[in-house]
């Protein structure tokens, strides 16, 4: 191989002392963007054309781009181009319909035509020099998918972009007995990179409609990649499924169909994490593709027109999108410290109270009035000490959604992107990175999670909490905690403190009062907005567990009847439940 390149080096020597037109440049082996790159900076010609050493050029490849971009005052011309063997036997057909795709000036907004013509190589098209160096558009070095990440920004910038059907360029096909040749854990860490900046090229430049198309070819080539690969471990594999889940999981925000029902198992399996499942998906269906014929595997990997076509009907909210990319970069940097709900739980179980903040109270603070609360200056200024202050007598409970949107269904996800991106930056202003917050989710732990396999592990480590001990409840006259089901079904003993629906804070000091003369071993369960942040924290200071509960009775009614819709509902004998609610009523507060 020395010898040969050698010999390479030398024979383009000998062409440049012909012709002062060429020009030659040795250097240290950089790889073939680092080559590309110093073609780049020395070029001083009106274009640039890109070869790869085992293809070929049909003998006018030159001749004919040139002409077509000098006709066009393109940009760049996308040419066609043909298969060939690995001993140079040319393909009968080339790889674009000429019937089907004629002469056309290509369009970031025409999926149909633009798409299919856009290959992701730099080698059959021909670049005006000038539109290159005034996009300052170089190689990224040493990642695969180099020249998908140059070609597709080319295109991202451009204005004025023609295809031409005749056949420029001969694309040499490596036959390998494995599929997987050179699919490492370095070859999938670059690939996640090279996807990255592709991505965000596109979103920065709003042009997400058209990247859902290049993201569908994508991303089925590289999970049958990931799958097909005998070069990685299994830690490896998870490792890869790591870095690259932001990638899978853009199926869902984008509205992509997967091609086989096997591979939207894997798709949402990475998506909620499950990387066991995800191996164990991966493995059945790389022993199924090992009996399959190439050409059969080959069709698997790559979208089908349907695809496509469902592609272009399913509309996205591309702004919800670009809101998410901005949003998760910064969340990316975040050290607010939120425990999972599991370990809530257990703090909660070791008799730990919490007081929660949501978006209500954030309004609040902000000077803006609830349906049921106005905004009280009292109210506010203990909102805003609450939620400043560092102690660990209470845990403060605020949104997860400050840090990811992880297992939300879509509409949900779509209200806290819009929510956190107006408000994010206000929630930072009152935290503290040393302070360890929890899940203020706590009571919205079903009706807004896509996956709900843990929920009957949580309320049940939220019926063990007060399992056995006296409960009293504070709530207004319209919740009626754990009427008409078995959520405080283990209590020893269940009074209640009922309080105004309308403005509860402006009877705080009576409400606090009353809660005070309670024994410390008796567990307190608040529902009243705001208000009950305030009361459990301040009633947690004097060493009662306090939980502010607020909809976690409806959460549970809901998942009891495995609900999809944000209604109540209620089998129980609704008569014998009202008479046991009005015997366990200890003081009505008006």
């Amino acid at each position: 191989m020395m010898v040969q390149k050698i010999l390479l080096g030398k024979i383009c020597d000998e062409y440049q002392e012909k012709d002062s037109r060429i020009r030659v440049i040795h250097q240290k082996n950089q790889g073939q963007s680092g080559a590309r790159n110093t073609g780049l900076q020395h070029a001083t010609g009106k274009y640039i054309m890109f070869l790869d050493s085992d293809d070929a050029f049909e003998v006018d490849a030159c001749e004919k781009l040139y002409h077509y971009i000098e006709k066009t005052n393109a940009d760049y011309v996308v040419g066609n181009y043909a298969n060939m063997d690995e001993d140079g036997t040319k393909w009968d057909k080339p790889v674009f319909d000429k019937e089907k795709y004629t002469e056309f000036k290509l369009s970031i907004e025409d999926y149909t035509h633009s798409f299919y013509t856009m290959n992701s190589g730099v080698w059959n098209k021909i670049f005006r020099k000038s539109f290159l160096d005034e996009i300052q558009v170089k190689f990224v070095e040493r990642v695969p998918a180099e020249d998908a990440i140059f070609t597709t920004y080319c295109f991202i910038k451009s204005k004025n972009v023609y295809y031409m059907p005749e056949v420029v360029y001969n694309y040499r096909l490596r036959h390998s007995d494995s599929v997987s040749t050179g699919c490492s854990k370095v070859f999938f860490l670059g690939i996640n990179k090279a996807y990255r900046i592709i991505y965000n090229n596109f979103v920065e430049n709003n042009h997400i409609d058209f990247y859902r198309f290049f993201y569908a070819k994508s991303m089925n080539y590289i999970l049958y990649k990931f799958i097909d690969s005998d070069k990685l471990t299994r830690e490896e594999r998870i490792d890869v499924l790591e870095e690259m889940r932001w990638f899978y999981t853009l199926s869902n925000d984008l509205k992509i169909p997967t091609i086989l029902k096997s591979v939207r198992y894997i798709i949402e399996s990475i998506t909620r994490k499950d990387y066991e499942q995800t191996l164990k998906y991966c493995e059945i269906l790389n022993q199924v593709r090992k009996m399959l014929p190439k050409e059969i595997k080959e069709k698997m990997s790559k979208p089908s027109a349907d695809t496509y076509k469902q592609i272009e009907e399913n509309e996205i909210n591309t702004e919800i999108v670009k809101k998410k990319e901005k949003l998760l970069k910064v969340m990316k940097e975040s050290n607010i410290k939120i425990l999972t709900t599991e370990e809530c739980l257990e703090e909660l179980k070791k008799g730990k109270s919490i007081a929660r903040f949501g978006n209500g109270e954030l309004d609040l603070i902000t000077g803006k009035g609830l349906t049921f609360q106005e905004p009280n200056p009292i109210l506010i200024r203990r909102l805003k000490e609450i939620l400043q202050s560092e102690q660990d007598f209470c845990m403060i409970g605020i949104p997860d959604e400050i840090n990811q949107f992880e297992n939300l269904t879509e509409e949900s996800e779509h209200f806290w992107i819009e929510y956190m991106y107006k408000t994010r930056k206000i929630w930072l202003k009152y935290l503290h990175p040393t302070m360890q917050y929890c899940t203020s989710n706590l009571s919205r732990i079903y009706i807004r999670r896509k996956d709900h396999s843990n929920c009957e592990k949580y309320f049940s480590m939220i019926k063990d909490i007060w399992k056995d001990r006296n409960v009293l409840i504070c709530e207004t006259s319209d919740v009626k905690t754990g009427i008409g089901n078995d959520l405080l079904s283990e209590c020893k003993s269940i009074r209640r403190i009922i309080c105004p629906t309308e403005d509860p804070f402006d009877h705080y000091e009576q409400i606090l009062s009353k809660l005070k003369q309670e024994e410390k071993d008796t567990i307190i369960l608040i529902v009243l907005g705001p208000t009950a942040t305030i009361l459990t924290y301040d009633l947690a200071k004097e060493g009662y567990q306090v939980l502010d509960i607020g909809h976690l009775d409806t959460e549970y009614e809901l998942f009891k009847h495995n609900s999809k819709k944000n209604v109540k509902e209620n089998d129980t004998n609704e008569e014998e439940e009202e008479k046991n609610y009005k015997e366990q009523i200890d003081c009505i507060i008006k």
